[in-house]
């Protein structure tokens, strides 16, 4: 628990001094870098949904459409189900990787908030 409340004052005051060091470098660029490279729908969806896929969602639409005005119900087609569970498990793979290079930014970010602040303390017990 005590080791919780030493984690926890740590990071407090690295992002209280952080705002402080304008004039240095900041240090989370790197992860304000990575996180507008990565969040924007292009990344995401580049090389994982193809022209066929939304031809094959837009058939499948318009056929429902059309049946739907005459009271009918289509089931959605196994190859619409089968490019859905792809393409789910490639967004999964995609969102942890995302998540493990943020972090990894983060990380680094903190570290050199961290090394800075304690530079400056040592400065100024000088």
């Amino acid at each position: 628990m005590r080791i919780r409340q030493v984690l926890c004052a740590a990071f407090l005051g690295v992002a209280l001094i952080a705002p402080t060091q304008a004039e240095r470098n900041d240090p989370f660029a790197e992860f304000d870098a990575r996180l507008e490279q990565l969040l924007p729908p292009e990344a995401w969806l580049k090389g994982k949904v193809s022209e066929a896929d939304v031809s094959l969602l837009f058939a499948y639409l318009k056929a429902t459409l059309l049946a739907a005005s005459q009271g009918k119900q289509l089931p959605v087609p196994d190859e619409i189900n089968r490019r859905a569970e792809a393409l789910g498990r490639e967004l999964k793979l995609q969102g942890v990787l995302t998540g493990l290079l943020l972090l990894d930014a983060l990380e680094s970010g903190a570290r050199q908030a961290l090394r800075e602040a304690l530079a400056d303390t040592a400065s100024g017990a000088r």
